[in-house]
């Protein structure tokens, strides 16, 4: 009997085995769009071809001031970054940026700037959405996000010019829509 019990014990296993899990194949499945949502680590931004900015990651960039980005804004794209047609119009100047937390003024001397003019709200907009991601980045907390942080520009301009401009403050996302 016991012999019996085992080949059917068995002969029960195998047919469990070759039968599977009761679930039948699908085929392809088309699941939607990757995953998005931001990255880790050191962001600065560029201007397209398109007159849109864009995000490229410096991850072996080390920053311990959010106004350290503005040197590598300066410096501009890399050699395939060109190629892709970005550009900065970060170029010169003298840059003060002051403030923590969830708030930074950055002071440009020297500078007028337009809120109407599409290059200078490109311009702005590099300045805002690269410092907003250093702070986030620079925040050991991990309660920052770069759409925490409100930047506010303050351009000094030349002698003769009429007045200071204040903008903003703003987060990045005013730039990317």
């Amino acid at each position: 009997m016991g012999f019996v019990r085992k080949g059917i014990c068995l002969g029960a296993a195998a047919l469990a085995l070759l039968t599977g899990c009761g679930v039948r194949p699908t085929g392809i499945v088309d699941a939607g769009e990757p995953a998005t949502g931001l990255t880790k680590g050191l962001r600065i931004y560029f201007v397209s071809e398109t007159g849109l900015l864009e995000g490229v990651t410096r991850p072996d960039e080390a920053v311990r001031e959010p106004a350290a980005v503005i040197k590598l804004l300066m410096s501009g794209p890399d050699e395939s970054e060109r190629r892709s047609g970005l550009t900065t119009l970060v170029h010169r100047g003298q840059f003060d940026v002051t403030g923590g937390g969830d708030k930074l003024t950055v002071r440009i001397s020297d500078l007028a700037l337009d809120p109407a003019s599409v290059n200078d709200r490109n311009y702005t907009g590099q300045l805002v959405c690269s410092l907003a991601r250093a702070q986030a980045v620079l925040d050991k907390s991990g309660r920052i996000r770069p759409d925490d942080v409100r930047v506010t520009v303050r351009a000094v301009p030349p002698e003769g010019v009429e007045q200071e401009a204040e903008l903003g403050p703003y987060v990045c996302s005013d730039f990317l829509k």
